[in-house]
């Protein structure tokens, strides 16, 4: 019974806490992923492998109502997007016996603050307006 009492618990021997130590250490470098590595090293590395980054350039912004004072009756659709530097994303066209072709096209959108619709009868601009938004 004495050498039962004598003897120490597994939790209170110094070298069990030393390998749990050891197990930590190495579960939370390993969790960081810094791979021994100082963070201030890390940092360096990853700005210098970076390209710099070019500025975006400005791009214009749309005005509905200097691009609806270019259409004029009568032009073609691709006179028409010529001149207001838009091309049509959205198309209706019909087709009636004595009228012909009818094409409802838009121009711009909420991106561009207004929209300009136009109508073209035969290939020809006979109708256009804009909304502003």
């Amino acid at each position: 019974m004495n050498e039962r009492n004598n003897k120490k618990a597994w939790y209170k021997k110094w070298w069990i806490w030393v390998i749990i130590i050891i197990v930590l250490i190495a579960i939370g470098s390993g969790a960081t992923g810094n791979n021994g590595i100082p963070q201030s090293t890390q940092d360096k590395n990853i700005k210098t492998e970076q390209p710099a980054a070019e500025p975006e350039p400005t791009k214009a912004k749309w005005d509905v109502d200097t691009e609806y004072s270019k259409i004029n009756d009568g032009m073609t659709k691709a006179e028409v997007e010529s001149a207001i530097g838009k091309t049509s994303d959205n198309c209706s066209e019909t087709s009636a016996e004595y009228i012909g072709k009818i094409e409802s096209c838009n121009y711009g959108g909420v991106g561009d603050n207004g929209m300009i619709m136009v109508q073209y009868q035969n290939d020809k601009l006979t109708t256009k307006t804009k909304s502003k938004f």
